[in-house]
C-alpha cells in the first residue's frame, strides 16, 4: 500500500497543484493507467473544497491493489450536493463527473469538517462514453448514490455506494 498527502490553501490556483501532486505521486510509485479519471475526479473534489468550503484542504492518495483512493478533506461541515442545471450551464456537473468516473465515492463527516473520497480504477476500466455522438444527451439518473456513512472502500471490493457501475456520462454539444 502506497500513500501520500498534501495540504493546500483555499484558492482555486491550488487545484493545479493538487493535480501536479497526483502526477508526481503516481510517477514516484511507477504507476501507469491513471491519466484520465484520477486527475479529473481530483480536480472536481479540490475545486469544490477551494470554492465552496473556502478552507485549506488536504489531498490524501492511497494506492492499493490497483485501485487509487482519492480523498479531499476540508473544514466545512456542508455536504456536497449534485446539482441539476440546464444543458447549457457551465457549472454543476462536478459530482456527476465524480460518480461517472469512479468505482465508488462518498462523504464522511468529522468533528473538523468532512472528507469526500472516491475509489478510481485504472483508465482501462472506464466505460466507452461514445464521444462521437455529442448531439445526444443521456440522463445520468439516480442509478447510484453516494455514501455518507463511511466505509471508504479500497482494493477490489465491489462498488456498493456511488460509482460508475451502470452510469453513463452526459455530453452536450
Amino acid at each position: 500500500m502506497l500513500e501520500a498527502s498534501l495540504t493546500l490553501p483555499a484558492d482555486l490556483s491550488s487545484v493545479s497543484q493538487a493535480r501536479h501532486f497526483l502526477r508526481h505521486a503516481l510517477a514516484d510509485w511507477s504507476v501507469d493507467g491513471f491519466e484520465l479519471a484520477a486527475p479529473q475526479v481530483l480536480t472536481e473534489l479540490a475545486t469544490n473544497a477551494a470554492l465552496h468550503a473556502r478552507s485549506a484542504y488536504t489531498v490524501h492518495l492511497l494506492l492499493d491493489d490497483g485501485h487509487l483512493l482519492v480523498e479531499v478533506s476540508d473544514s466545512s461541515p456542508v455536504m456536497p450536493q449534485q446539482r441539476h442545471y440546464g444543458t447549457g450551464a457551465t457549472t454543476g456537473r462536478g459530482i456527476a463527473l465524480v460518480e461517472a468516473l469512479s468505482e465508488a465515492w462518498g462523504v464522511e463527516s468529522s468533528p473538523t469538517g468532512k472528507t469526500v473520497w472516491c475509489r478510481v480504477g485504472s483508465d482501462d476500466g472506464l466505460p466507452d462514453f461514445n464521444l462521437d455522438d455529442g448531439d445526444e444527451i443521456d440522463d445520468i439518473g439516480n442509478t447510484a448514490r453516494a455514501s455518507t456513512t463511511g466505509g471508504r472502500p479500497v482494493g477490489a471490493r465491489p462498488a456498493t455506494t456511488g460509482g460508475r457501475a451502470g452510469v453513463s456520462l452526459a455530453f452536450a454539444a
